[in-house]
């Protein structure tokens, strides 16, 4: 366990009952969340650092909260259990996967945490009450999202989302392996593979971790891709930016609006998708880090790749600024309001004017490079 993980432990060692270790989590978190907010504000701390140190955070959280459900249910009901082909009993495993930018490494300050949860296989405790594994895990994952998303005195830790899935919020919470597996060889859509780009494996019990060695390339490229990829790609972009970012002369979207942040991450999510299966080296979960991986190559010019590398930096600092300094989290920003000249100034430029001058020119270079590199002519 590394030392942030003994940390947490000891302090949740030294109360003396679930609600206390709870609001424990959250103390936790804010003494670690504080400097790296103080240190980002005057720039000691850079970009990549602050995602990856935000990502050890939340991971050695979610797996203590994994030990606090387990704690809390064993002796109710014992231990998972399950057969092995000669029918000796072996223990039912669990694992913890991040997708999404807890995945890629690269949460903010107010992240929202991706996660599925599976299972290794079909069987039953065995304890004072019996119940099925599936029954099992869906209690230690309920109880997990509880003691993260619960709001007490000192707030809440994170909120999950669990989205992403099977058959999103249609589909079981958690799943064994093998189901989950199938699914991804009948069922599973474009978007959900492309999802599995950024997917990382924060916790597993036992042995568990073994199975998942590999596992996400293999389901991503388990059969190929259609001809029409970049326009698949493209369809569920524009659907993106139409529904969700709904973007106006006065509403620039820097996430998901024309050449922002998804702009960059379809692009290199798409480019990773065509030519992951024969470069192996494309396939980095973080987006900074994929750009970098893709200037060994020549799908998109170096020039292209340093301009989406300036503005995934540009789009990411003002997101977190703009979360920390102004209390604004709502993804867009008005050009024309006052408060532009203020951000302006704390993101460094000369006035207001200069650094909307700067968002344009980023929202105009991104979605040509876009566009070029999924050979897309706009209508």
């Amino acid at each position: 366990m590394n030392p942030l993980g003994l940390e947490l432990r000891e302090r949740l060692g030294r109360q003396s009952d679930l609600e206390t270790k709870i609001e424990e989590i959250r103390r936790f978190k804010q003494d670690r969340i504080k400097p790296l907010e103080k240190g980002y504000l005057e720039k000691t701390i850079t970009l990549d650092s602050l995602m990856e140190k935000l990502c050890d955070i939340a991971d050695c959280i979610l797996i203590e909260s994994y030990q606090l459900a387990i704690d809390h249910l064993r002796p109710i009901y014992g231990i998972p259990r399950i057969k092995d082909n000669d029918g000796n009993y072996l223990s039912g495993e669990f694992a913890l996967v991040g997708l999404g930018k807890l995945g890629g490494r690269e949460l903010h300050f107010g992240s929202d945490l991706d996660l599925i949860f599976i299972f290794n296989k079909s069987g039953e405790t065995h304890g004072a009450r019996n119940i099925t594994n599936k029954e099992y895990f869906a209690k230690v994952t309920q109880r997990i999202i509880n003691y993260l998303t619960l709001p007490t005195r000192e707030g809440f830790a994170f909120q999950v989302d669990t989205e992403l899935r099977p058959s999103g919020n249609a589909g079981t919470l958690v799943s064994a392996l093998d189901p989950w597996v199938t699914y991804y060889h009948e069922n599973a859509q474009i978007w959900e593979k492309q999802a599995l780009l950024k997917a990382r494996l924060i916790h597993a019990t036992g042995q568990f971790s073994q199975s998942f060695q590999g596992l996400f390339r293999r389901l991503i490229f388990l059969s190929p891709f259609p001809d029409n990829l970049a326009k698949e790609i493209h369809h569920l972009r524009m659907r993106m930016q139409r529904e969700l970012a709904k973007e106006t002369s006065r509403r620039w979207h820097y996430k998901k609006g024309v050449g922002g942040i998804t702009d960059i991450e379809f692009l290199v999510q798409f480019l990773q998708l065509k030519y992951g299966k024969v470069f192996d080296d494309l396939l980095k979960p973080d987006t900074l880090g994929a750009l970098n991986a893709l200037k060994k190559h020549q799908f998109v010019t170096s020039m292209d790749l340093d301009t989406l590398d300036a503005a995934y930096r540009f789009y990411r600092d003002l997101e977190i600024r703009l979360e920390l300094e102004f209390q604004l989290k709502e993804g867009y920003l008005d050009p024309s309001q006052e408060i532009v000249d203020q951000i302006g100034l704390r993101l460094g430029y000369a006035s207001g004017t200069a650094f909307i001058e700067q968002f344009a020119e980023y929202r105009k270079a991104v979605r040509k490079i876009y566009l070029s590199g999924l050979k897309i002519t706009e209508n």
